[in-house]
């Protein structure tokens, strides 16, 4: 898919120079072959609200935040689809694809959990 939905060209014109001048090298390794690949994406260890009560049942809000890392990828820069459960390695620090989700313009946004703990090793960095 080369992200190019209707008349406006989004991956080349716009994600591609977002990329250009955002993104960042990284590794990605797919479940399925287990070989390392260089890919580009755009990192964000940012932090997001995290609501422990429904928002219309009238208790006060707790305010609590949990660090959501996500990588901001282009479809086409990718030599395969990403999949949940997939490696990444972000900065020194691994990751797991905990969800992909596709757009309509060539974009995907991947969700990733910390895996720094697996097989019992722990960095103890932050993200």
């Amino acid at each position: 898919m080369s992200g190019s939905t209707g008349p406006f060209d989004w991956s080349g014109l716009v994600l591609g120079p977002c990329q250009d001048v955002f993104g960042e090298s990284l590794t990605w390794v797919p479940s399925a072959t287990g070989k390392p690949v260089t890919v580009r994406g755009i990192f964000d260890a940012g932090f997001r609200a995290f609501d422990i009560f429904a928002a219309d049942d009238g208790a006060m809000p707790s305010h609590i935040s949990q660090a959501v890392p996500v990588l901001g990828i282009r479809q086409v820069d990718f030599p395969g689809e990403p999949m949940q459960g997939d490696l990444l390695i972000i900065r020194n620090n691994r990751y797991r694809i905990k969800e992909v989700r596709p757009d309509s313009h060539g974009a995907i946004s991947l969700t990733l959990n910390r895996a720094d703990a697996e097989n019992g090793t722990c960095s103890g960095r932050t993200s």
